[in-house]
């Protein structure tokens, strides 16, 4: 479809940057927090619950006589620190004091660290209960930058991911083209299954093979043209010479007609040959419509039929429409049919085939067939070894029929006809429904 790997592309770069932003922070906040409790673990029932423990242990420490021995073998590194400190030492409101020494529980917080002080009446002083991992704030800003480093380094990987085929398809497009460019005419892109750029690599493909199309057909219409264009100059170049010796006036009037049969001749190779240069300019103004094909294959055989030679036409019941410019697969049809009228001997067949995805133009006659490689036939001036004695022309009938093909997407097949015994061209074209589904 046309523009899919664009939309892929979009669409690939949508789920990258939602995965690097939504799905690779969610997962590094949950690591976070499963790894180190923040301070926000702190909340109202955990905060009730260091009460309740600090509460206990200052009841516990107000009956010893020594409550520093006690505190002494606490452990250090525990999840809990404990320190004995006089009411005299510590700096606090006298509010705070009152509430404090009225047995009220007192918490002091700030951005590092949570206290929790305990009054011990008979030791006239305080007992200070210290979290630890609510107070570790160097570990923890060291885990944020781990995780920070983490997750940067996890987009660059994922962007990396996306971008590579991306890259990697442009180095071979840009390798491809300087190539082509050095001369290498038959350079060509392996298109993959999954490429953001698939629909410029086939437009590089199909320019490639359109200039090299080109550069072959220059190289043969040259060749062509000194050939064909040689034998009636040297005639001319003969008759010229020949009247300007000939007295007699009746031998001079048959030298003068052979003299313009050669002129005649030479300006219609000259016509098929700027009509065959036009084909490649009508190709930007070709006039793509809807045309049912049955009716346009009925109006050409219509045109050709000849009471010698029978031209029978097996249509199908349905409609089949294609899109295309009328008069272009007009020529087309008629090419064909004139080919097969000169070559077969009696009967001419003309079938159209319809499926879901094209339709298929048989045409066969009852002649010899291909004797030759059907690649060379469709190069210009190339004529088949029948066609010298049986049928007049320049051999640019399938050239140029191979050209309309190419215009309307379509495909040209050779082969034998099971029926006639001759030779048997199809024509294969891009469904209407098909094509236009390909289009959205």
């Amino acid at each position: 479809m046309r523009g899919s790997s664009m939309r892929l592309l979009t669409l690939s770069l949508i789920a990258v940057v939602l995965a690097a932003t939504i799905g690779l922070g969610r997962v590094l906040d949950s690591l976070f927090y499963y790894v180190l409790p923040s301070q926000s673990t702190l909340n109202h029932d955990s905060v009730l619950v260091l009460e309740q423990l600090g509460q206990e242990l200052a009841d516990t420490l107000n009956t010893l006589e020594q409550p520093q021995e006690f505190i002494s073998t606490w452990p250090n590194d525990g999840r809990y620190n404990l320190t004995l400190v006089s009411l005299s030492d510590i700096q606090l409101p006298e509010a705070l004091i009152q509430q404090v020494t009225s047995g009220v529980p007192l918490l002091l917080t700030n951005d590092d660290e949570f206290s929790l002080f305990f009054y011990l009446a008979n030791q006239q002083s305080l007992l200070l209960l210290k979290p630890t991992f609510a107070s570790n704030q160097h570990e923890t800003d060291e885990l944020k930058l781990i995780l920070t480093l983490l997750f940067y380094c996890a987009l660059v990987l994922l962007i990396w991911l996306w971008t590579y085929p991306l890259v990697s398809r442009l180095i071979n497009l840009r390798r491809s083209a300087q190539l082509f460019g050095k001369g290498q005419l038959d350079q060509r892109i392996t298109v993959g299954r999954v490429s953001y750029v698939k629909d410029l690599e086939h437009e590089f493909n199909y320019m490639a093979q359109r200039i090299q199309n080109l550069v072959s057909d220059v190289k043969l219409l040259s060749s062509a043209v000194s050939h064909d264009l040689r034998t009636p100059l040297a005639r001319m170049r003969f008759g010229i010479d020949t009247i300007a010796e000939e007295q007699n006036p009746q031998q001079q009037a048959i030298y003068l007609e052979r003299l313009g049969n050669d002129v005649d001749e030479m300006t219609l190779l000259v016509e098929i040959l700027l009509d065959y240069a036009r084909l490649e300019q009508a190709m930007l103004k070709i006039d793509k419509q809807k045309i049912e094909l049955n009716t346009l294959v009925q109006h050409c055989i219509t045109a050709k039929n000849t009471p010698q030679q029978r031209i029978v036409f097996h249509a199908p019941s349905e409609p089949c429409w294609v899109i295309g410019d009328a008069k272009y697969l007009k020529i087309l049809i008629n090419n064909v049919l004139q080919n097969a009228l000169h070559y077969g001997h009696q009967q001419v067949a003309v079938q159209i085939l319809s499926s879901e995805n094209q339709i298929c133009l048989i045409i066969a006659d009852d002649g010899e067939g291909f004797a030759e490689d059907e690649s060379e036939l469709l190069k210009p001036f190339v004529r088949g070894k029948q066609a010298v004695d049986k049928a007049k022309g320049y051999g640019m009938g399938l050239a140029i029929v191979q050209r309309i093909v190419e215009w309307h997407k379509g495909e040209l097949v050779f082969g034998r006809s099971a029926e006639l015994k001759g030779a048997e061209i199809r024509i294969k074209l891009p469904h209407y429904s098909a094509l236009k589904l390909s289009i959205l």
